[in-house]
């Protein structure tokens, strides 16, 4: 090996590219850390290395009901300006506010087309948003999906995957220069004819979406957190649900190390808690049925 011409090397390409663009392990130019901003979970940050990583793609998906949508209110409302695009056209205000969501702290961005979705996605990423979450990924059908005539028309497979390979490459290199993190909310659906021994589910949206994540969330409802129904209102069942423990997994991580598991606590009127809390909580929840 010639080390003079491989120095001339590294030379020309430093020149031609800029500072930074090539260095030696060790080096003073070396990035030792990965930035990353508080998820306001301990446990959570815990698992994905100390906090979600700046500049980077995610993922968060599960089964219906499994708290991605939750988590994902949660998440926008650590941030000083975030934005929520939710193409499935369930956004609740009142819920985004039980999560710590301020008036002009979370920008909606109410999309109809796929396109739309990651042209906003774009936009918002120049501009230095922290964070950018989608609902969801089966939702994003392209235009001309939703425009066409015949309604009963299988859709073509495949155009929600063709557009994420296209558009990803250059979402992923404009949140590496800006810091902006982008949180995917995917579905997890039963595998239909799969072969006996492959796997049973899948989320929808290609191999280009797996492939760019930094994180691959997935979140389960691991329980349901009950007290005794005292009859205020019309359900007749013997409990009243009141919260749910989250089960979060690290399925892919190019962060930290993977496969790492904890379990959240939340009460739907007001969020997250920690566990030593759910006792006295219940507690006050029951003493207030009560006393209806």
């Amino acid at each position: 090996m010639d080390k003079q011409k491989l120095l001339e090397v590294m030379r020309d390409i430093q020149a031609k590219y800029g500072e930074g663009t090539i260095y030696v392990l060790g080096s003073k130019k070396e990035r030792m850390n990965i930035p990353r901003w508080d998820t306001g979970l301990i446990d959570l940050n815990e698992i994905i290395g100390g906090g979600m990583p700046e500049g980077r793609i995610l993922e968060l998906y599960g089964t219906e009901g499994s708290g991605k949508t939750t988590l994902a209110h949660h998440l926008t409302a650590q941030c000083e300006k975030a934005v929520n695009i939710p193409i499935e056209g369930t956004f609740s205000s009142e819920r985004a506010r039980i999560f710590g969501n301020k008036p002009k702290q979370l920008i909606v961005r109410r999309a109809e087309f796929g396109e739309e979705v990651m042209e906003s996605t774009i936009d918002f990423a120049r501009a230095g948003v922290p964070l950018i979450v989608i609902d969801s990924v089966p939702a994003m059908l392209t235009r001309k999906e939703l425009e066409e005539d015949n309604v009963e028309k299988e859709a073509q497979r495949g155009r929600i995957a063709a557009l994420l390979t296209r558009t990803l490459p250059k979402l992923v290199h404009i949140c590496e220069s800006t810091g902006t993190s982008v949180i995917f909310i995917n579905q997890l659906r039963d595998e239909m004819g799969g072969m006996l021994f492959g796997p049973k589910t899948h989320t929808p949206g290609g191999r280009a979406l797996k492939h760019y994540c930094s994180l691959r969330i997935q979140v389960a409802r691991r329980s349901w957190i009950t007290i005794p129904n005292y009859g205020n209102g019309a359900s007749t069942a013997k409990d009243e649900k009141v919260g749910l423990i989250i089960k979060v997994k690290i399925e892919k991580s190019k962060v930290c190390n993977p496969l790492g598991e904890c379990e959240l606590p939340c009460f739907f009127d007001r969020g997250f808690v920690k566990h030593e809390d759910i006792k006295q909580i219940r507690l006050e929840l029951m003493k207030d049925r009560r006393g209806k």
